[in-house]
């Protein structure tokens, strides 16, 4: 009984050294798959696969616990970039590269049905969803609020993600109107009142004048339609 005991605690401590590796094919596909199982691993369901490219001339065996792989994905980049290592006591060392072309789940604004040049844009013609894109847009409309009442310079497809540069924006801030101003360096944070001394619109700068000091003038960005933020990581 205990020559069967010690016989299972060295046969575990055996496969524990050795990582639960196996003997893999080391291949083209092989590395497809493995580039695709690490950037799942890394982020999940925020961002597709489309295909895995890498050059491999011939398939050999190698231990799976002798390969790794480091994974670099600029952010919103089209392409991943993936360095995969073979540090091995039977084959010199190898190193592969591979390059991933990708999709990214994007939140988006999304005409329900088509949207023709100089129509005025109402709530039932828009929808929030989220979209797999590869080429991901810098100018993405992010709230209802830019694009209700706002006045299309295209026309806008069924699906298609709108974008500020297809609509004449509606200020969700207006000349005179009194706003909330946040100040925040992370480290202090302070609010007050300001007056807006020009239109603001969502995610752009605004002209505000403090009320508890009318000669001068401030300038911070619209985070929403009451609020402006003035922090160093706005800019």
């Amino acid at each position: 009984m205990k020559k069967t005991f010690y016989s299972i605690f060295v046969f575990l401590l055996l496969l524990s050294s050795y990582g639960f590796s196996k003997e893999i094919t080391f291949s083209q596909k092989y590395v497809e798959e493995l580039v695709k199982k690490e950037i799942k691993k890394q982020y999940g369901e925020n961002i597709k696969v489309d295909s895995v490219s890498c050059f491999v001339y011939k398939p050999f065996k190698v231990d799976s616990k002798d390969v790794s792989v480091d994974l670099r994905v600029p952010p919103l980049s089209p392409d991943a970039y993936a360095t995969i290592n073979i540090n091995s006591n039977h084959i010199l060392q190898k190193t592969y590269n591979a390059i991933a072309y990708i999709e990214w789940r994007v939140p988006v604004l999304v005409a329900t049905k088509l949207i023709t040049r100089g129509q005025i844009i109402t709530k039932n013609d828009i929808k929030s969803t989220v979209k797999y894109i590869r080429f991901v847009p810098q100018n993405l409309a992010v709230s209802k609020h830019q694009v209700i009442g706002a006045t299309a310079l295209q026309n806008i497809g069924i699906g298609e993600p709108i974008r500020t540069s297809m609509i004449s924006m509606v200020p969700v801030i207006r000349y005179g109107d009194i706003v909330r101003v946040i100040y925040d360096n992370g480290y202090i944070r302070i609010t007050t009142k300001a007056k807006a001394m020009q239109n603001g619109y969502l995610g752009k700068f605004v002209r505000l004048q403090p009320l508890d000091n009318p000669k001068t003038f401030i300038v911070g960005k619209v985070i929403d339609k009451d609020t402006v933020l003035i922090s160093p990581n706005s800019y």
